[in-house]
C-alpha cells in the first residue's frame, strides 16, 4: 500500500512539473540580440470588466523568453502589466523612438495579450485597456490605428502577438459585454510591409486559455516552439506550428469549439515566413523557479519599501564601516548571483542586508529587483526610491535609472537625472537626452 502511494505521489509530482515546462525550462542563449527591441503589454485586472485569466503570467513569460531565448538586453524590453490606454500608447512611442535611433537597422516585437472588442457599428477591432469599458471604443486602442503607426516606423520589421480574441468574447466563450448577445466578426485591418501579426483566433471565435498550463492557448504555443528551437524559428515555422497545435487543442479542451490563429501579412510582403528571431539556437536551459500567483480578482498588495532606503525617515549612509565591508561585499555578490538564478527572495535578503549598513550598490540593485515585472513584489514607485538613494550618492548607473522611471511622468526630473548621469560619460543617458530635445 506504501508503494502504492509513492507510486502516486510521484506520478502527481511528475504531471505537475510537466504541466510548467515552457514556464521552467528555459532555454538560454549566449548570444545578445541588440538590435530588437520589444514592448509587451498584459492585461489581466481590469477595472470594469471581468479579469482574463492567465494575461500576466503571458507577458512575464514572454519576456522571459525575449531576454534569455533571444538574448535581447532588458532595457530594450518595455514591459506594462495591466495598463491603462495612456500607458499602451506611450509604449508604442517609446518604441518609435527606439526603432528611429537605429535608422532602419532594428527590428521590433510587440506582445499583447488580454481583452480584444469590436465596435458594434464598423466592425473595427481595439485592444482594451484595463480602464476601459467594453460598451465605449473611446478609451481603446484600435488595431488600425496601432499597425498605421508600426508601419510608419523605421524598422526592418515588426512582429505582432495579439493573443485576444476580437468578436466580444472573453477567454471562457462568454460575452464581453452584458448587453451583446453574440458574437461579431471584426474586419481585418491592414499592415504595411514591415510588419506580419499573428493574432490567437480568427472571425467570431474565442481565445481561450490553457488552464492546465496557466497560459492563453496561443501565448503557450508561441513559447513551446520556442522553447523547443533555442529561439531559433523563422515566421513560417512558428506559424505553422502554433496553428496546427492550437486548432487541435482548443476542440479537445472546449468541448469542440475552434480557434485558428491567423496571420496577417501584405500582399508586398513575399518573404515574412523567412524571418527569423534568433540568429543561432540556444545551446544550454536554465531552471526557474515559478511562484503560483493569487487569483487575478484579487491582486497581492503593493509592498511597503524598506525604511533603511526612506529618505525622508533617516539619513543615507555613504558607506559601510570598514569593520563590515567585507561581509557587505559578500552580501551584494551573493545577491546578484540569486537574481541571475531568479531567486528574488533571497536577492531581496542579501540586498536589504547591505543596504541597511550603507552599500550604495545595494540599493542600486534593490532598485532593480523591484523594477523588475518577474519579481512578485515588482512596484515602479519602490524601485525609484531605491534608485534615488543610490544616485543621491553617485552612482551613475543608479541616476540614468532614476531618470528612466520618471520619463513620461515627470520629464522635468527625468532631464534632470539623465543630464547627471550624462556628465559622468553614461552613454545611453546621452543618447536619451538627445531624444528629449
Amino acid at each position: 500500500m506504501k508503494r502504492c502511494l509513492l507510486i502516486l505521489f510521484l506520478a502527481i509530482g511528475f504531471v505537475n512539473i510537466k504541466a510548467q515546462t515552457v514556464d521552467t525550462k528555459i532555454a538560454v542563449n549566449n548570444q545578445t540580440d541588440d538590435k530588437t527591441f520589444v514592448v509587451i503589454v498584459s492585461n489581466e485586472n481590469y477595472k470594469n470588466e471581468e479579469s482574463v485569466p492567465f494575461a500576466k503570467n503571458d507577458g512575464e513569460v514572454f519576456k522571459v523568453y525575449c531576454q534569455k531565448t533571444l538574448g535581447i538586453p532588458e532595457n530594450h524590453i518595455r514591459f506594462s502589466p495591466d495598463a491603462t490606454l495612456g500607458e499602451m500608447n506611450y509604449a508604442i512611442y517609446w518604441l518609435g523612438n527606439m526603432l528611429k535611433a537605429y535608422d532602419g537597422e532594428a527590428r521590433a516585437i510587440v506582445y499583447y495579450s488580454g481583452h480584444g472588442m469590436p465596435d458594434e457599428s464598423g466592425k473595427e477591432a481595439y485592444l482594451l485597456p484595463v480602464d476601459g469599458f467594453s460598451q465605449s471604443t473611446e478609451g481603446a486602442l484600435s488595431t488600425k490605428s496601432l499597425y498605421k503607426k508600426l508601419g510608419e516606423m523605421n524598422s526592418k520589421h515588426i512582429v505582432v502577438f495579439l493573443d485576444a480574441c476580437f468578436s466580444g468574447a472573453k477567454r471562457d466563450g462568454k460575452m464581453l459585454a452584458s448587453s451583446r448577445g453574440v458574437a461579431i466578426k471584426a474586419k481585418t485591418d491592414p499592415v504595411s510591409d514591415n510588419t506580419v501579426v499573428f493574432s490567437a483566433a480568427q472571425g467570431d471565435e474565442t481565445a481561450y486559455p490553457f488552464k492546465s498550463q496557466r497560459h492563453g492557448l496561443f501565448t503557450y504555443y508561441i513559447l513551446d516552439k520556442m522553447q523547443q528551437s533555442g529561439g531559433s524559428t523563422t515566421l513560417g515555422e512558428l506559424s505553422d506550428y502554433v496553428t496546427q497545435n492550437v486548432k487541435r487543442k482548443a476542440v479537445v479542451e472546449n468541448n469542440g469549439k475552434s480557434q485558428t490563429p491567423t496571420i496577417i501579412a501584405s500582399s508586398g510582403n513575399n518573404n515574412w515566413r523567412d524571418w527569423r528571431f534568433a540568429e543561432s539556437a540556444a545551446k544550454k536551459y536554465e531552471d526557474r523557479v515559478v511562484t503560483l500567483d493569487q487569483p487575478a480578482a484579487k491582486p497581492a498588495p503593493t509592498p511597503a519599501p524598506a525604511p533603511v532606503v526612506n529618505p525622508e525617515s533617516r539619513p543615507i549612509v555613504q558607506a559601510a564601516s570598514n569593520s563590515n565591508s567585507a561581509e557587505v561585499s559578500q552580501l551584494v555578490i551573493d545577491g546578484k548571483k540569486a537574481m541571475r538564478a531568479m531567486n528574488y527572495q533571497k536577492a531581496k535578503k542579501c540586498f536589504a542586508e547591505a543596504a541597511e549598513q550603507g552599500d550604495i550598490e545595494a540599493n542600486y540593485q534593490l532598485g532593480m529587483l523591484y523594477s523588475n515585472s518577474n519579481f512578485d513584489g515588482c512596484n515602479r514607485e519602490t524601485a525609484t526610491k531605491y534608485f534615488t538613494i543610490a544616485a543621491n550618492s553617485n552612482h551613475t548607473e543608479a541616476m540614468f535609472q532614476t531618470g528612466m522611471m520618471y520619463l513620461g511622468i515627470d520629464n522635468v526630473e527625468a532631464k534632470s537625472w539623465l543630464r547627471k548621469a550624462a556628465a559622468n560619460g553614461h552613454t545611453q543617458a546621452i543618447k536619451q537626452l538627445s531624444k528629449m530635445k
